[in-house]
């Protein structure tokens, strides 16, 4: 019985030894296998249930969509083949250029082919800008510029859901307070859309939206206190 062992163990060890090894997809593989998903994603973004994000990924937009079995499958495959095709691409623009000072990275590469996926996106199809932050792409163009105000240190979150003019004196810029109106008009326009969807007080849902922006604000962004002062987070 031993020796039936010792033979068994020893042919399993050869047989693992032997077998070939997974080989990773190709560029012409992967073109493939994303041209079959193609038709069926297009579907699930005009219908708002997945969308793009800005690292280069599609993810599901809300509960229901990732509740149904066959898109958290189907998201997981195009991730998995988008990771790879990030890697190939890195690997070649690496080989290509071994003495650039900074090498070209999966996630450098991811996010460049984000930009690109806007840039083909129907203007109502849903964008990912941050951890449970969804908004039209139309919208991007606007978010962009409030990013930017909120790094200058014009613009911060509150407790209200809604972004205000950190300096008294900044108020006098038109270009600053119109687009801090137009984005605060958005803001509580989709907010009073999710509590009637939700079927719960606008508060509610004002007090979540507040959480998450607060949560996904960058150090040293702008946040300001129930007490009305403002700290950098």
């Amino acid at each position: 019985m031993r020796h039936f062992i010792l033979i068994l163990c020893a042919f399993i060890a050869l047989s693992a030894f032997t077998a070939p090894a997974f080989a990773a997809p190709t560029k012409e593989q992967l073109k493939e296998q994303f041209k079959s998903r193609e038709a069926q994603l297009r579907d699930l973004k005009k219908r708002g249930q997945i969308g793009e994000t800005v690292d280069g990924y599609v993810d599901a937009v809300d509960a229901s969509a990732a509740a149904d079995d066959t898109i958290p499958k189907l998201l997981s495959e195009e991730n998995k083949d988008r990771r790879d095709l990030y890697q190939i691409i890195a690997d070649e623009i690496n080989k290509d250029n071994p003495k650039a000072p900074v090498k070209a990275t999966m996630e450098t590469i991811a996010v460049r082919n984000a930009l690109r996926n806007m840039e083909h996106a129907g203007p109502d199809e849903f964008l990912r800008v941050a951890k449970g932050h969804w908004i039209p792409v139309k919208d991007f163009p606007r978010y962009q510029k409030i990013t930017k105000y909120k790094t200058q240190g014009k613009v911060g979150e509150t407790s209200t859901g809604l972004i205000e003019i950190v300096q008294p004196s900044d108020r006098t810029d038109k270009t600053l307070a119109a687009i801090v109106e137009e984005e605060n008009a958005h803001r509580t326009a989709e907010y009073k859309s999710l509590a009637e969807k939700e079927h719960v007080d606008v508060s509610a849902i004002t007090k979540r939206m507040a959480t998450r922006n607060i949560e996904n604000a960058r150090i040293g962004d702008m946040i300001k206190e129930d007490n009305g002062s403002w700290r950098k987070k």
